[in-house]
C-alpha cells in the first residue's frame, strides 16, 4: 500500500526534521527517520520494516541522507527557496543604514543570486544521495552473487572495487556541498546585516568567492558522475554471472564498452539509467509490479505507478 504521507516516519508516524529525525534511504529502497533505524539496529543487523530486508549496520548515520524527502517536507512548511520563485526580501523600513538605493539594489540581487545557487545545490545532493542509494544496492547485488557462483568472484570483486572508489568520491562530493551550501547561507545573513559601503564591497567580494567555489563544485558533479566505467562494468558483470547461473556454465571476460552519453547537463541519475538500460515506465508488466524489483521499487515509492491495467500482453 503507498504512504499518503510521504512528509512522516512510516514506523514513529512523526513528520521528519533535519535533526534526530532525518529521512535516510536504507539499500532496499525504503526511508525512515534517523531515530527509528537506530532503534531497529540489533547486534550489528538492520531489519527494514517494510520488506524485511537485512542490512549490515552500526548506526543509522552510515545510510544516506534523503535530500528529495527533506526539500520536500520544506515545500510542505512554506520554507523551501524555488528557482522559479524566490521568497523577496522584507522591503527595507526605516534608517538607510548609510547604504545608497543603488547599494542596497546589489545586496538584493546578491542574495537571490546565492539563494538560487543553495537550491540548484541541494538539487545536486539529492541526486548524488539517490545515485549513492543505488549504488549501494548494487553492493548488495554483487555480494549476493558471489556466494552463488565461486568462479567468477575475482570479476565481481573488481567490480566492487569500482564501486567502493565511487561511493567514496561520491561522500567526498557530498561533503564539499554541504559545506559549501553553509557557506552561503551564512552569507545571506551577512548580506542582510551591512551598514556601510565599504562592508557591501567587502561581502559581496567574500560572497563571490563562494559562489565561484559552490558552482565549480556543481559543474564538478554533474561531469564526474556518474562515472560510466563503474555503472557500464557493474551492470556488465551483474548480468554475466545471472545469464552463467541460469545456463549452468562458467563464462568470463565481461569488460566495459566505452558508453556514449547524450546531453552531459543530465541530472546524475538520467545518466545512471542512459547508461543502465532501466526499464521505461511504460513497459512495465504486472509481474514486475509483483517482484518489485529496481527500478520498479522507486517508481511505486516515488508515486510514478498510480493503477495498472493488464492487456492481452500483460504490460
Amino acid at each position: 500500500m503507498m504512504d499518503n504521507k510521504p512528509e512522516e516516519c512510516s514506523v514513529c508516524f512523526n513528520d521528519y526534521d533535519e535533526n534526530r529525525l532525518r529521512p535516510r534511504t536504507l539499500p532496499c529502497g525504503h526511508t525512515f527517520c534517523s531515530q527509528c533505524i537506530d532503534n531497529a539496529i540489533k547486534n550489528g543487523k538492520l531489519t527494514c520494516p517494510s520488506c524485511r530486508a537485512e542490512h549490515a549496520a552500526t548506526a543509522s548515520t552510515q545510510f544516506p541522507i534523503s535530500y528529495a524527502v527533506e526539500a520536500f517536507v520544506r515545500k510542505l512548511k512554506n520554507t523551501q527557496l524555488t528557482t522559479e520563485e524566490v521568497v523577496p526580501a522584507k522591503p527595507y523600513e526605516g534608517p538607510t543604514r548609510g547604504i545608497s538605493k543603488t547599494l542596497r539594489s546589489m545586496v538584493q540581487e546578491q542574495m537571490s543570486s546565492i539563494s538560487r545557487l543553495i537550491v540548484s545545490c541541494e538539487e545536486v545532493m539529492s541526486q548524488l544521495g539517490e545515485y549513492r542509494g543505488q549504488l549501494g544496492d548494487w553492493k548488495t547485488h554483487h555480494l549476493q552473487l558471489q556466494d552463488r557462483l565461486y568462479a567468477l568472484v575475482e570479476q565481481n570483486k573488481s567490480a566492487m572495487k569500482l564501486l567502493e572508489l565511487e561511493d567514496t568520491s561520491v561522500e567526498d562530493m557530498t561533503t564539499q556541498g554541504e559545506e559549501g551550501k553553509t557557506q552561503l547561507q551564512a552569507m545571506l545573513g551577512n548580506l542582510d546585516t551591512v551598514n556601510t559601503p565599504q562592508e557591501v564591497g567587502t561581502t559581496i567580494d567574500t560572497a563571490d568567492e563562494y559562489k565561484m567555489k559552490v558552482e565549480d563544485w556543481v559543474r564538478k558533479c554533474q561531469e564526474l558522475f556518474s562515472d560510466v566505467k563503474t555503472v557500464h562494468t557493474s551492470v556488465k558483470v551483474q548480468e554475466t554471472i545471472r545469464e552463467a547461473l541460469e545456463m549452468t556454465t562458467t563464462e568470463t571476460g565481461a569488460t566495459a564498452d566505452p558508453v556514449h552519453l547524450g546531453d552531459s547537463a543530465s541530472s546524475i541519475m538520467n545518466k545512471v539509467q542512459e547508461i543502465t538500460g532501466e526499464i521505461p515506465q511504460k513497459q512495465l508488466t504486472v509481474g514486475d509490479l509483483r517482484r518489485m524489483r529496481e527500478p520498479v521499487k522507486r517508481l511505486v515509492e516515488a508515486g510514478q505507478v498510480l493503477a495498472v491495467q493488464k492487456d492481452q500482453d500483460g504490460r
